[in-house]
């Protein structure tokens, strides 16, 4: 072998070496989640201002949503039904809310998770909490024409003294989040006297 095919082996192991000793992120993954990250910013303050335009366009024209109860217990499908219902929700918060313009409300998610499943497909959740129940929101996300959009919303509550049972601690293995990250909102607790009722205070 040549001196200088031994040079160009060489510094071919050593690239290969060198990439396996120190993996780069990946910057889709990151873009990716960073996407994901400001359309639940955008959802959640477009709620917090009843901004409808902007919040019903959040979701795919093919979403689907469980309202909390007290809410109607059957799925709501496709964009029109879910907006014809959160129209209802919307008033009922601006009516009791005791500002007159907007945030309407405020909302405070805790625990924020986001999980990316792949190029098109991730899962967000997370919990608010009021004086008498924790809520719980599920986000199934997609991506159409490279937007991502909800295409399902589930939320379900529990009264915070059924919360506040004695519970199993996770064992160790159980907690591990490797891949995940969390978000967190410069927002204030939920204040709305109407939120104790509508769907973004846990029904």
């Amino acid at each position: 072998m040549t001196v200088a095919k031994r040079g160009i082996a060489s510094a071919i192991i050593l690239a290969a070496v060198t990439t396996w000793a120190f993996p780069k992120p990946s910057p889709p993954a990151a873009q990716e989640r960073h996407a994901v990250e400001q359309l639940v910013s955008r959802f959640l303050r477009a709620f917090e201002d009843l901004d409808m335009t902007n919040f019903i366009g959040c979701f795919a024209e093919d979403a689907t949503v469980f309202f909390p109860v007290p809410e109607p217990a059957q799925r709501f499908d496709g964009k029109a039904a879910i907006q014809a219902h959160f129209e209802q929700v919307f008033a009922t918060i601006r009516k009791a809310s005791t500002s007159s313009r907007a945030p309407y409300h405020r909302l405070r998610p805790e625990a924020l998770l986001v999980q990316l499943l792949g190029p098109d497909a991730a899962i967000v959740s997370f919990h608010l909490r009021n004086t008498e129940r924790i809520a719980r929101r599920t986000l199934a996300l997609k991506k159409v024409d490279g937007t991502w959009v909800i295409a399902h919303l589930h939320a379900s509550n529990v009264p915070l003294h059924t919360a506040a049972l004695p519970r199993l601690k996770p064992k160790p293995a159980m907690q591990a989040t490797a891949g995940r990250r969390t978000l967190k909102f410069p927002m204030t607790q939920i204040s709305s006297p109407a939120a104790t009722r509508a769907f973004a205070s846990g029904g």
